[in-house]
């Protein structure tokens, strides 16, 4: 992974904006200027590691185009040799050379052929226009100012802030603080842009003109099980294989859950030299070291469990407030920040399985909608979960009520908070943001959360904490052909006999996990967010005031 930077500015300013993004390119730094317009480039050296593949790129094959790439195009070598195939000659091992080969002799139609992560921007010399592009999940970031006909675009949001004092867009804080979210186009900085994942845009002339490459739908086909778990597994072994590609070490995080016990088992079926590593905060409830260890003897390798303390928060929460640069959620990111931390010292690529409870079902409120539709379910749900499924329950019921109805409830849930935003002098939100979290359908849920609501959000964390300590993320779950996947799955592969992400704990159970594939509880990243604040000297009376925290350390930064 790396940085770019650029537009219509003088080189030394771009240049200032894309220091402050060193961090996710430590290995070469490179620059370029025309008339009119400068580029500059931050390396993370991963794949090729020889100088040729420095950014900015040229080619002698298109002279006149320029590239800075974020990312890797994780099928480079297949689409290289179809090239190849046509007479394109190539001069690297680079997949940033393939990339622009492809869009040289596609254009936009390339991007329908890339399997990767990844924002780029390609300058034409010929038009002087830029080609900016980002992958189908936004995995991995690009914004962009526009001011009296210029544009400024950078991967991290302090880059502009190099350059400008942007005020907050006090709408779009308030939006985080109530909901834990915002929108997607905006950020909590005025007229500084997210460029839209799975869309590319042109900007020439001064104007930028956006349009969207792919579209995710919903489209239930008749899969066997066992149909299904032979194209899951295929498809996650090809998305994995492309992805342990790299010159260097490569690392995956694990917690013992379905997700990364699945990688882990398949990285191992695969050859891939692959280091484990975990993360337990020692002495709390909800310590996973005991499913980590599970899946250490299941698979038959050292896991390197990191066991933090509560204290060390103090010494990282400006850390990881600088590295995000936004509003989040909670505290839940913080046990990935320490653990890219400590690998980064041995491993500069890391694997993990975000996007899985999204694709799958993973969450109390996927669960919930089911069980309002299907009785037999929640009897089944009764059975495993006791009481916890008539909460699950309640959630599906909420969904089902009538827009006024859940309208009301929302204003009883967000009473306090609202008061809190009041105190603050912020604008209070219109409520009717959340009627799109309140879907009652399973699948548009499902839909909503991978692309609006919660995955965004999470991919956004994983690569500023990744990218933080220089080391490049990747998640296998997130291979496009893998979400087209899981929503061409019914129901039932999803939900069954009482247990949510049915098909991965049979995928689990069948590669030598049955422990972990059919354990009862869910904890991911589980953080003690109350101990934290106390820690830090905050009062804590939800995850309300988590945010007003982060949001009160950036405001006096």
């Amino acid at each position: 992974m790396c940085s770019i930077c650029g537009g219509n500015y003088p080189l030394e300013e771009i240049k200032k904006a894309s220091r402050t993004m060193i961090h996710r390119g430590p290995d070469f730094s490179g620059d370029y200027e025309d008339v009119g317009i400068a580029l500059a480039h931050n390396r993370l050296k991963i794949l090729d590691l020889n100088p040729q593949s420095n950014q900015p790129f040229t080619s002698p094959f298109c002279p006149h185009l320029v590239l800075v790439f974020n990312g890797e195009i994780y099928n480079y070598v297949e689409i290289k040799e179809e090239l190849k195939r046509q007479n394109i000659p190539f001069f690297t091992q680079s997949d940033t050379e393939v990339l622009l080969h492809s869009f040289a002799h596609l254009g936009e139609r390339c991007l329908q052929k890339f399997n990767g992560d990844f924002a780029f921007v390609i300058y034409n010399k010929r038009d002087k226009s830029l080609f900016l592009a980002r992958d189908r999940l936004g995995n991995k970031p690009l914004f962009y100012a526009l001011e009296k006909g210029k544009i400024l675009f950078a991967s991290e949001i302090k880059a502009f802030l190099a350059l400008k004092n942007y005020p907050f867009d006090v709408e779009e804080v308030s939006k985080w603080l109530l909901f834990g979210n915002g929108d997607l186009k905006r950020s909590i900085y005025a007229g500084i842009y997210n460029f839209p994942a799975a869309h590319y845009g042109v900007f020439k002339e001064g104007r930028l003109e956006i349009k969207k490459y792919w579209n995710l739908t919903i489209k239930p086909t008749k899969y066997s099980v066992e149909e299904s778990l032979e194209e899951l597994q295929s498809l996650l072994l090809n998305a994995l294989k492309i992805r342990l590609r790299a010159d260097v070490p490569v690392a995956l995080s694990v917690s013992g859950g379905i997700d990364s016990s699945i990688l882990a088992h398949l990285a191992l079926k695969l050859g891939g030299d692959v280091r484990l590593f975990g993360v337990s905060f020692k002495g709390l409830e909800g310590d996973e070291r005991k499913f980590i260890q599970q899946l250490q003897s299941d698979v038959k390798q050292e896991i390197t469990l990191i066991t933090p303390s509560i204290e060390s928060i103090k010494r990282d929460f400006k850390n990881l407030i600088n590295a995000q640069d936004e509003i989040f959620r909670s505290f839940s990111l913080y046990p990935q920040f320490l653990l890219f931390k400590t690998l980064s010292s041995s491993c500069k690529v890391v694997l993990g399985g975000q996007g899985a409870d999204e694709l799958f079902g993973g969450y109390y409120h996927h669960i919930g909608r089911l069980l309002y539709h299907s009785f037999k379910e929640f009897q089944n749900r009764i059975r495993i979960y006791g009481n916890e499924a008539f909460k699950e329950y309640n959630f599906g019921l909420k969904c089902a009520l009538r827009d006024t109805l859940k309208m009301k409830l929302f204003r009883e849930d967000n009473k306090e908070s609202i008061k809190k935003l009041q105190k603050l002098n912020l604008p209070i939100p219109s409520l009717e943001h959340l009627l799109e979290r309140f879907l009652p359908d399973f699948n548009q849920g499902l839909w909503a959360d991978t692309m609006v609501f919660n995955l965004p959000h999470l991919l956004r964390y994983e690569d500023r904490n990744a990218m933080a300590h220089s080391v490049e993320n990747r998640t296998p779950f997130t291979d496009f052909r893998v979400v087209e996947f899981a929503f061409c799955l019914q129901d039932h592969l999803k939900f069954q006999k009482g247990f949510s992400k049915y098909i991965l704990r049979l995928l689990l159970e069948s590669l030598g996990s049955k422990k972990l594939a059919w354990r009862k509880d869910k904890m991911g990243f589980g953080v003690p967010e109350k101990s934290f604040m106390e820690t830090l000297g905050f009062t804590y009376q939800s995850l309300f005031d988590v945010r007003v925290a982060i949001f009160e350390t950036l405001r006096g930064a």
